[in-house]
């Protein structure tokens, strides 16, 4: 029992360790495309990028903001460890694509959520 114990421990440890890892690869992404709308400098940084007026458009729409100076604190500590206010307001999501493709491929014991997708 005392080794199978140890032998979850270590599984979870990976898991945890695989989803922090995963976590920050998004926070640096998000961070990224986040100074894109930099007020000081956001407007330079998009016309290098060179995006079509479209995906300004998108990316504007997708709920970015300005993080407080304590925000930024609490990230450049790392203490944050997974723990930062995150909230989804569902009426900006897409309930209509999984729907019809799981209409069209059937699953068993799917997800409360599984009719909703981020775009």
């Amino acid at each position: 029992h005392s080794s199978d114990r140890a032998e979850f421990l270590k599984l979870s440890k990976r898991v945890e360790y695989t989803i922090r890892a995963w976590y920050l690869l998004q926070f640096e992404d998000l961070m990224q495309l986040y100074s894109l709308f930099d007020p000081v400098h956001g407007a330079q940084k998009l016309q290098q990028q060179n995006l079509a007026p479209d995906e300004v458009d998108v990316m504007e729409k997708s709920n970015f903001k300005i993080v407080t100076d304590d925000e930024i604190e609490v990230a450049h500590s790392g203490q944050y460890l997974l723990n930062l206010p995150i909230s989804v307001d569902e009426s900006k999501l897409d309930k209509t694509l999984l729907k019809k493709y799981f209409e069209q491929h059937h699953h068993d014991n799917l997800p409360d959520f599984s009719d909703k997708v981020c775009l």
